[in-house]
């Protein structure tokens, strides 16, 4: 993603974060469904782009958790699906946890055997 791209990325989630907590503060609605400390996302059925990259970053963000190189956190999206409704989704939650678990399980055991043949090959050898 080019250096505009990002601001403009960075723009309107800041701009939508805006108008969600100006929204909150005057009819809450949505707020006590977002944990202490989470991480919140946004995401829009008429802005598929921001949509995408953001959950692009959330994919990322949860590798990394599941590595231990970013601390554990709750993963929110709020995501508008009608003009001025708005949901909650949770992005983290132990299913989504599960399958990063797995594919770098499957990864590590995958690279462990490639590994282990490319010794044996050169014992061999």
């Amino acid at each position: 993603m080019g250096k505009n791209n990002q601001v403009s990325l960075t723009d309107k989630n800041l701009d939508r974060l805006a108008e969600f907590l100006n929204r909150e503060l005057e009819h809450p609605a949505l707020a006590a469904q977002i944990p202490n400390g989470a991480h919140i996302f946004q995401g829009s059925y008429n802005d598929t782009a921001l949509t995408r990259a953001n959950l692009q970053l959330v994919s990322k963000i949860l590798l990394g958790m599941t590595l231990g190189y970013v601390e554990n956190a709750p993963l929110v999206m709020v995501f508008e699906y009608k003009p001025g409704r708005q949901t909650v989704i949770n992005l983290s939650d132990e299913v989504r946890k599960g399958k990063v678990r797995t594919f770098v399980e499957r990864f590590q055991e995958q690279s462990r055997h490639e590994m282990v043949v490319e010794i044996n090959e050169l014992v061999s050898a």
